[in-house]
C-alpha cells in the first residue's frame, strides 16, 4: 500500500450470504470490489477463503489495509458473531480500526449506491412471524443515510402500517415482500421495491472509509432473545 492509498475491507456474515468487499481510495478516486457467496449457514468455514480471494484479486495483503468494517446485526446470532470476531481479530493483529454498522444501515447504503433517494424502509425476515426493520432518509451519495426510526423487531402488519404513512417510499431486504403483502389494499401502490436480500459490501466499505475511528470495538446488535435456548434438563447446577 502506498501512502496515498486508504483501503477498507468490509464483511457481512449476519444474513444468508458470506459477503466481503473492498473500497480503495487513491489520488482522490475510490474503486470498489466485492464478492458474495449465498450460503444460508456455514459462514465460518468460508469467510477467510472469501477474504483471501478478494484481496488476491487486487494484489493486496492484509498488511495493506487501513481499516475494517463489519455488520453487527440484526441477523443470525451465530453468523454475526463469526463476522464480528473475525473483524476484531484482524483489526487487533493489524493495529487498525474496525467500524461497525447494522445490517439495516448496510441495506440503506446499498440502496443509496443504486441511486435511490428519499425515505427507505429496510426489512429483514427475522422468522417467528417477526421482521427486523428501520426507516432511513437517503441523500446524495457521500452523505450517510439518516435514521428516522429505531431498529426494531415487529410483525409485518405493524411495519406495513408504518409504511403507509410515507407518501413515497422504497423498500429493501428479504423482509420487504412480507411487509408489502401485509399492507392494506393498494396502500403501498406507490412504493418501490428493491429485490435485494442481503447488502453488498462495496457500499459499506466506501462508507466506512470516512467514518470516525471508534475507541471501542463494535458490539452485536440483538433485537430479540436467541432462538436457541438451553434445555432445562441440560442446565448445569451451580453450587
Amino acid at each position: 500500500m502506498t501512502q496515498e492509498q486508504e483501503i477498507c475491507l468490509a464483511l457481512d456474515t449476519a444474513l444468508e450470504a458470506c459477503s466481503v468487499g473492498l473500497a480503495i481510495r487513491a489520488n482522490g478516486k475510490v474503486t470498489h470490489f466485492e464478492r458474495s457467496l449465498a450460503l444460508g449457514r456455514g459462514h465460518a468455514e468460508h469467510l477467510m477463503d472469501e477474504l483471501q480471494i478478494l484481496l488476491n484479486g487486487q494484489g493486496l495483503a492484509y498488511k495493506d489495509l487501513s481499516r475494517i468494517a463489519a455488520t453487527i446485526g440484526p441477523g443470525s446470532f451465530t453468523g454475526l458473531r463469526v463476522g464480528l470476531a473475525t473483524a476484531r481479530a484482524l483489526a487487533l493483529a493489524l493495529d487498525i480500526p474496525v467500524i461497525g454498522a447494522s445490517t439495516l444501515m448496510a441495506l440503506a447504503l446499498d440502496a443509496q449506491a443504486a441511486g435511490k433517494r428519499g425515505a427507505i424502509g429496510c426489512f429483514i425476515d427475522a422468522r417467528r412471524n417477526q421482521i427486523y426493520g428501520q426507516f432511513f432518509t437517503l441523500g446524495e451519495e457521500g452523505t450517510p443515510p439518516q435514521a428516522i426510526s429505531e431498529a426494531e423487531a415487529k410483525t409485518a402488519d405493524q411495519f406495513a402500517q408504518e409504511c403507509t404513512t410515507f407518501p413515497d417510499l422504497t423498500l429493501i431486504g428479504n423482509g420487504a415482500p412480507l411487509v408489502i403483502a401485509a399492507a392494506p389494499d393498494e396502500k403501498l401502490e406507490n412504493a418501490t421495491f428493491l429485490p435485494v436480500s442481503y447488502p453488498r459490501m462495496a457500499a459499506l466499505a466506501r462508507w466506512a472509509l470516512d467514518e470516525p475511528k471508534s475507541t471501542t470495538p463494535p458490539a452485536p446488535l440483538y433485537l430479540r432473545a436467541p432462538d436457541a435456548k438451553p434445555q432445562a434438563s441440560k442446565a448445569i447446577a451451580h453450587q
